[in-house]
């Protein structure tokens, strides 16, 4: 258990500098496995053909492996101390708040960050209110601060077991299993349901204005159902222009990622993208002549039960294809964002750059919902065919250029303006 002492002498800097350093040993093992590749195992590969060439282009690819696993399992590191730095430092301006009440209400706090006696029963509401505060926001930085240690202690010394794997596809699942550890690390950071309002309230006005804004583009389904949020804050996770609700999308996304949607497609991942939309309340755009299948609509007009039959009749071709979903979001009132700007309830799509057997270059061929985005601006999305849960962007983005070609990764925010 994190004592209080302990909380208010850390230096969560230390860990966001080592998870700096991690991200750019990965980005050096990522360019060396490429460089392995390309000017390796390929030359050998197309000009020297006998057994000989073979063998020795099969240890560059093996070298080649061996440094695109260390890649993931590296940032695997760098993701856990980033959620370790956020508790930290999270917990430690819940510490400060604990400090300014206990002097603006003059409650002598202890060593364990606890009010040293309770308020006279004759002290005032205000004050009363104080020391509930200051005793659940310690409980809470405490609570945090600890779940963040032992994941990250637990994490790390399993990461340091893997060491030896050289197999990308394996390596690549442990840097998944990282990201949801560093989501559950910020999960733990945010208030019980349970929790009594005013302490969510003295909680929330315990953060930075950027520690809010991180949280929001993090956890915006926990923070949405949560009472002591403010208002104003969950109608910006929502969407102000009220047309759907974004979190609503984000939940349906986390609740039904490894589930099977309501109607199969062939390529799945545009059509689960739609139905987090339809969950949301986004309306749709029907033909009145046509129905679902006209040339400018999305949506469906429900169907007889045979998906084959249904996928083909009753539902737009906005639904299940996604340089058309792209396109029609675009084309009515959606805008693209940079990377950098991206949030909860953003729509991602993958159009293709390089050479690839199945798709076309400018051939947008890929969708997946934006459901969290890290204080560092790293991007986690959940998708359909595969099937994945908050798995990194920028992490997993390498293996699918190797497997897929080069990408160019497009973000949509869409404001429909049929309704």
């Amino acid at each position: 258990m994190v004592t209080y002492s302990e909380l208010i002498s850390a230096h969560p800097r230390k860990w966001k500098e080592a998870a700096d350093d991690w991200a750019a040993l990965a980005k050096y093992a990522l360019n060396a496995a490429n460089e392995v590749r390309e000017q390796g195992a390929k030359p050998l590969a197309d000009n020297w053909a006998d057994e000989v060439g073979a063998s020795a282009a099969g240890d560059f690819v093996k070298l080649a492996n061996q440094l695109e696993s260390a890649y993931d399992l590296l940032l695997s590191v760098k993701m856990v101390m980033e959620g370790m730095h956020t508790s930290l430092e999270t917990a430690m301006s819940l510490a400060c708040q604990i400090t300014d009440l206990s002097r603006a209400h003059d409650l002598p706090i202890g060593d364990d960050g606890m009010p040293l006696e309770c308020p006279a029963p004759n002290a005032g509401a205000d004050k009363q209110q104080a020391y509930n505060d200051i005793v659940a926001l310690c409980e809470q930085a405490l609570r945090q601060a600890t779940e963040a240690d032992e994941k990250t202690s637990a994490e790390l010394y399993r990461l340091a077991g893997m060491t030896g794997i050289g197999d990308p596809d394996k390596a690549l699942k442990e840097q998944n299993r990282a990201s949801h550890v560093e989501m559950d690390m910020l999960a733990a950071d945010i208030p019980k349901a349970n929790t009594d309002p005013s302490a969510v309230r003295a909680w929330w006005n315990g953060l930075s204005e950027k520690q809010q804004y991180d949280m929001m583009r993090a956890e915006p389904v926990k923070l949405a159902h949560l009472d002591g949020i403010p208002e104003s804050s969950k109608r910006e996770m929502r969407g102000t222009d009220g047309k759907f609700d974004r979190v609503k999308m984000v939940e349906y996304a986390l609740d039904n990622w490894n589930k099977d949607d309501p109607i199969h497609f062939e390529n799945n991942c545009t059509n689960f993208v739609s139905q987090a939309l339809d969950h949301a309340g986004m309306q749709k755009k029907i033909d009145p002549w046509s129905g679902a299948r006209g040339e400018d609509t999305w949506g469906n007009t429900g169907g007889i039960g045979i998906d084959a039959i249904d996928a083909s009749l009753y539902y737009s071709k906005t639904w299940a294809g996604a340089e058309n979903q792209q396109n029609f979001m675009l084309k009515h009132g959606g805008e693209e964002v940079p990377q950098s700007q991206a949030r909860p309830g953003d729509i991602i799509y993958y159009e293709q750059q390089g050479p690839d057997a199945e798709s076309e270059r400018g051939n947008t061929h890929h969708a997946a919902v934006v459901t969290a985005v890290m204080p560092d601006g790293e991007v986690k999305y959940t998708q359909h065919q595969d099937s994945y849960q908050n798995v990194s962007l920028q992490g997993r983005l390498p293996a699918t250029e190797k497997a897929e070609g080069q990408q160019r990764i497009r973000i949509v925010r869409p404001h429909p303006d049929w309704y």
